[in-house]
């Protein structure tokens, strides 16, 4: 049972609610008075919601605090400089706001837990998480220019594929007191492990604590799956494996983002988003 409850709290974790919340909250028709405030304010909780459900691609740990207000800040800034831009005029909001997003990874906090299981380096285990900071605010990858969105859902979809392909570039650093190997007992020191990538649910790739095995059969990583449905979980398994050996960005994105998002032409443009990370110096493998 405890599986189960994991699971469909995983599920009620994803892109899907953002998009529902983005969608409903931001209608005029649901809010006949909302303004430029609200919706600035709507997204940047939106945000600030969807990131904290996720954690860190090796530790597991999610963001405690991020930098909401000054994410509210530039989405209000991004919603001002696109009404004061003529038609005809080449604008894209979901790039506008990519300033916030960056903006909400400076100095975030990190939760202390779970203890990370990979040692620090020079070290046998960790014992303690003294802070955990997310320095790299990552790469914002910056769409071409499309034509105007004729529907508020294809902008909110746009800016889940492009906060989908960013998150794969942040990082921070975890400072942690770990035992250091010594004889007769090991001594407890301070120790620094680094970190990048950040995943939102459904699907969270694990690190293998038996990887690499002698055998070469063990992957590094394993995947928590998801299913929409309690009858389709697949007893007594607990982990689905993934076919390769590394998880790829195109693996997160088939696997975090709701399948009405990526339509055809943002599909096309996906590969230049991937690029532009890569060229921002992130290993997208």
């Amino acid at each position: 049972m405890l599986l189960v409850t994991l699971l469909i709290n995983f599920h009620k974790m994803s892109w899907s609610l953002f998009k529902r919340n983005i969608l409903r909250k931001t209608n005029p028709n649901n809010n006949p008075s909302l303004n430029m405030n609200e919706v600035a304010t709507i997204w940047s909780d939106e945000y600030d919601a969807v990131v904290k459900r996720g954690k860190d691609f090796l530790n597991m740990e999610s963001v405690q605090k991020g930098n909401k207000e000054l994410t509210k800040a530039l989405f209000q800034i991004a919603l001002l400089k696109g009404l004061a831009t003529p038609p005809g005029v080449d604008f894209s909001l979901v790039n506008e706001f990519g300033n916030g997003v960056k903006a909400y990874w400076v100095g975030a906090q990190m939760n202390p837990f779970p203890i990370p299981l990979i040692p620090a380096p020079g070290t046998i285990q960790n014992i303690a998480v003294n802070s955990n900071i997310a320095l790299n605010p990552g790469t914002w990858p910056m769409y071409p220019p499309l034509k105007p969105a004729s529907k508020q859902v294809i902008m909110v979809n746009m800016f889940i594929l492009a906060a989908t392909v960013h998150l794969f570039s942040v990082g921070g650093i975890i400072q942690t007191t770990s035992l250091y190997p010594s004889a007769p007992s090991p001594i407890p020191s301070p120790g620094v492990i680094s970190w990048t990538g950040y995943l939102i649910p459904p699907n969270i790739p694990i690190p293998n604590i038996n990887f690499p095995s002698e055998d070469g059969s063990e992957p590094p990583v394993i995947n928590v799956g998801v299913v929409d449905d309690i009858s389709e979980l697949a007893p007594p398994q607990e982990y689905v494996i993934d076919d390769s050996d590394k998880p790829t960005l195109q693996n997160v994105i088939d696997s975090t983002i709701p399948n009405d998002v990526i339509d055809e032409e943002l599909e096309n443009i996906l590969p230049n988003l991937v690029q532009q990370i890569e060229m921002g110096g992130t290993k997208c493998e």
